[in-house]
């Protein structure tokens, strides 16, 4: 105890040192262990950028010439695709007024291209609106409402293009999504569908339903129009409700028969009396019992004789199938294509 109290600066300056020198220890034995987790991601990413650099292909001049005429090629085929999806209209920024003309002016169209190609419209002899009664009916709209309410004006009269083109004979009905508070109606809308957007390509489909009745001619140039269409209108399904075909059997009398054919009877024909004959016997003066016949009474025809009645042989084709027109139900989509920006590596590799 007598030597720590002479010795005090010194023990404490031990201790001191001895704590600096822990402390080092465990500084040393963390840094190496910093020091071989990065030894081990270098080594990772050494081995990956020779795995890399040994591929086929190797990002060579050769090779990113190659591929930046492949990236033309793709834009090239991206605009030659473009052309079938033409949007039918493109609106930006519009007020009241102008949509307003716009709806009118579109219905007033459509109603004289369903007069001349002699389609009969829904609710006929009086004015149909395309499912837009609402939108007729006022003059003083929401404004974020205008835009898709005028798209949907522009999509429903390229549908009733290709429907009045077709000729076909009745517009049984036009479904729409609500866009609008106003849109109510089971009958012009088709509540339970939204438009949906592709997350890969960036598509609008906008969901439409038409129902027509007309021949299968018509469907067939229904469906052709819609192939044929600049713009991009997808049919999704299509129901078709016919009536029943009646097919004539063998055992029915065929209605062009008006009536039944008598075979001839064998044997020979009863003498027939003669013009004056029919005369007297007419007026009583002939025939038996008359006070004015003479000599014996002249022979009288028998009675028929009932034959054998067949129908005669068929000649020619023979109708089985007596076509009517059918109610033809189609769920279509209406593309929208929205402009994408270019990413920034495609961006960078096309310098």
């Amino acid at each position: 105890m007598a030597w720590l109290k002479k010795n005090l600066f010194l023990a404490v300056g031990g201790l001191i040192l001895l704590g600096l020198l822990g402390f080092a220890i465990f500084f040393l034995i963390n840094s190496k262990a910093v020091v071989d987790e990065v030894t081990g991601q270098l080594a990772e990413q050494t081995e990956q950028l020779k795995k890399l650099a040994t591929r086929d292909p190797y990002p060579d001049q050769k090779n990113i010439e190659s591929a930046r005429e492949e990236q033309k090629k793709v834009g090239a085929f991206l605009q030659d695709t473009r052309k079938f999806f033409v949007p039918v209209a493109t609106f930006t920024n519009m007020d009241s007024a102008t949509f307003k003309n716009l709806l009118e002016t579109t219905i007033s169209e459509m109603v004289h291209d369903a007069d001349k190609a002699g389609v009969t419209l829904p609710n006929a002899p009086a004015k149909y609106d395309f499912t837009f009664k609402p939108q007729r009916s006022s003059v003083d709209f929401v404004q974020e409402n205008l835009v898709p309410l005028a798209s949907q004006v522009a999509e429903i009269e390229a549908i009733c293009d290709v429907l009045f083109d077709a000729r076909i004979q009745t517009l049984v009905s036009l479904r729409r999504t609500p866009v609008a508070k106003e849109d109510e109606g089971a009958a012009d809308y088709l509540f339970g569908r939204k438009p949906i957007t592709n997350a890969v390509t960036g598509a609008v489909l906008m969901p439409y339903e038409i129902a027509f009745q007309g021949f299968s001619s018509e469907l067939a140039a229904v469906l052709e129009g819609f192939y044929r269409s600049s713009n991009c209108l997808i049919v999704k399904n299509i129901d078709v409700q016919t009536n029943i075909v009646q097919i004539a059997t063998p055992a029915e009398t065929p209605s062009y028969l008006p009536y039944s054919y008598r075979m001839p009877f064998p044997g020979p024909e009863p003498p027939q009396p003669s013009a004056q004959d029919l005369m007297l016997r007419r007026y009583g003066l002939r025939g038996p019992g008359s006070r004015y016949s003479h000599g014996p009474p002249p022979p009288i025809a028998p009675p028929p004789t009932p034959g054998v009645f067949a129908p005669p042989a068929r000649k020619g084709p023979e109708t089985i199938l007596d076509e009517r027109p059918f109610k033809v139900t189609m769920y279509i989509e209406a593309v929208r294509l929205t402009e994408r920006t270019v990413a920034k590596p495609a961006a960078r590799l096309a310098k």
